[in-house]
């Protein structure tokens, strides 16, 4: 970790250092119910913030990336129990997807979220969405992108998950949804 701190400061350029990300989820080995537990999880995000303050490594961030909704949804796997404190958070981030089982829209997966992470007082950025494959999301892009993300001033940007894996997450995975995504970028 000193050595990638070290070359991360030489680089010079900005990083975003997402460590631990989805932590609030079940399907990670730093996240819930993997012999993890908040606390250990603050020690272990304080000591990587540490390794890269005593790099001088001013050029890397860190953003606190959570899932949309805590996978599972108990008491000792809040969001806000995994929160390292704010002189360790330069950005917060959440993951959330639309799998289609039921169809869910951009507010439904985020609108909670956004609400929690705002008492936090940082930029915030959606780092991971997208919508899976169907009739409707061409539509469900141009309302994520058009309505719901200008919505939220306090978003200060997002990026797509372009990948086929659980679902075809793809932005081109028909052309209404590509045409749809080149239709709502500036």
């Amino acid at each position: 970790m000193t050595q990638f701190a070290t070359s991360a400061k030489t680089y010079g350029k900005p990083v975003m250092l997402a460590p631990f990300h989805e932590m609030n989820g079940n399907w990670d080995p730093w996240g819930y119910g993997s012999n993890n537990t908040p606390a250990k999880l603050i020690s272990a995000w304080k000591r990587m913030h540490g390794i890269f303050a005593s790099a001088n490594a001013t050029n890397v961030k860190f953003a606190w990336v959570i899932n949309n909704d805590s996978v599972p949804s108990v008491a000792d796997n809040a969001i806000e129990l995994y929160y390292p404190g704010s002189q360790y958070v330069d950005y917060v981030g959440i993951d959330g997807f639309n799998f289609n089982n039921p169809w869910e829209s951009f507010s439904s997966i985020f609108d909670s979220p956004l609400q929690k992470v705002a008492t936090y007082q940082k930029p915030v950025y959606i780092t991971s969405f997208a919508s899976a494959a169907g009739s409707q999301k061409a539509a469900w892009i141009t309302d994520a992108l058009t309505v719901q993300i200008p919505k939220h001033p306090e978003i200060a940007g997002w990026v797509w998950f372009n990948e086929n894996k659980e679902q075809n997450w793809l932005i081109w995975s028909d052309n209404n949804s590509l045409n749809a995504f080149k239709a709502a970028l500036p």
